[in-house]
């Protein structure tokens, strides 16, 4: 008989989100995921197989909340999704779609589906590396 689970599945992964999100995949250490969610190790490794394994849980959760078609998990509010699912999607963009062809085709699915353009995850890109322009609507053009 297994060990009964000491946390919630989907705060631990609303926090590791959170974690991926500010520091990207590469940039997130399993010691920062522990730290974060307060999961000790071996049941991140458990559950989630392994660091890879828990951002893919994290992806999933935030195309869905993403998704206006996909079906809802009960930790996934629709109404919830925002800067952070964005910039989760950033780091797949920028992090695993290049080199990960299932990556790549979930996220060009589900960003077509829900209407994020190209424009939007620019736009989100430059606020969140504080570079957005005083009038937003303005064209940034490339220096001469």
């Amino acid at each position: 008989m297994g060990r009964r689970r000491t946390f919630i599945e989907s705060e631990a992964i609303g926090s590791a989100t959170a974690v991926f999100a500010e520091r990207g995949f590469a940039g997130s250490s399993v010691d920062d995921l522990v730290r974060a969610t307060g999961v000790n190790r071996a049941s991140l490794y458990g559950v989630f197989g392994s660091k890879d394994g828990l951002f893919q849980r994290c992806l999933t959760e935030a195309l869905a909340a993403l998704n206006p078609r996909a079906p809802r998990s009960e930790s996934t509010d629709a109404a919830g999704a925002g800067h952070e699912e964005l910039d989760l999607v950033l780091v797949a963009l920028m992090e695993l779609a290049p080199w990960d062809p299932a990556v790549r085709d979930a996220l060009a699915t589900t960003l077509h589906q829900a209407g994020v353009t190209a424009e939007a995850l620019g736009r989100r890109l430059l606020e969140r590396a504080g570079a957005t322009a005083s009038d937003s609507t303005a064209p940034v053009s490339p220096p001469a």
